[in-house]
């Protein structure tokens, strides 16, 4: 069915962003998590805190989703405050990207490779300057089971195959003997 395109299990790896700015109308780094905006997805993936760190670190696999090819994703790195009240500011942003280009920048090495995206700062609260960091991600599609029971299926009646070229060619060599 040439131009259809189907939704795909889809899981985020939030890996690490790299040069954060400094939250507005603080001197300290920020207490930064990463939420994930997904068109025609209500809810929001996000990641745990990391304090503390300009450089923050997460390495989290985020909850598997259903995401058509077609829906932007935009990852944003926010800030927590807590004091004096509980509250959350954006730091810094992604463009937004169609699934189907992440999966192309994230190419067949799904597991051991991560793309770098652009992050853009809404602004320096210093300089008024706007920061360029980036996000490293990784994402995963992820096989449904049935799609997983049909791959093992396959792979089943391969080495059942293989394993009865090899018996009968022991029998070919034993009766040339």
């Amino acid at each position: 069915m040439a131009g259809t395109l189907y939704s795909k299990r889809i899981q985020f790896h939030i890996d690490a962003a790299t040069s954060l700015p400094l939250p507005k109308h603080s001197s300290k780094a920020p207490i930064a998590y990463v939420s994930v905006k997904i068109t025609d997805i209500k809810d929001r993936l996000k990641t745990s805190v990391v304090k503390g760190q300009m450089n923050p670190i997460w390495q989290q696999n985020l909850t598997p989703t259903r995401i058509s090819e077609t829906s932007e994703v935009t990852f944003e790195v926010k800030h927590r405050s807590t004091w004096p009240k509980p509250t959350t500011s954006r730091l810094a942003i992604t463009d937004p990207y169609p699934l189907s280009t992440l999966l192309k920048m994230q190419g067949g090495n799904t597991f051991g490779t991560n793309i770098e995206l652009p992050l853009h700062a809404v602004l320096d609260t210093k300089t008024g300057m706007p920061m360029l960091g980036s996000l490293s991600v990784n994402i995963r599609e992820l096989s449904s089971a049935e799609t997983a029971k049909r791959s093992c299926e396959r792979a089943e009646r391969m080495s059942n195959d293989l394993q009865k070229g090899e018996d009968q060619g022991v029998q070919h060599s034993e009766q040339t003997l």
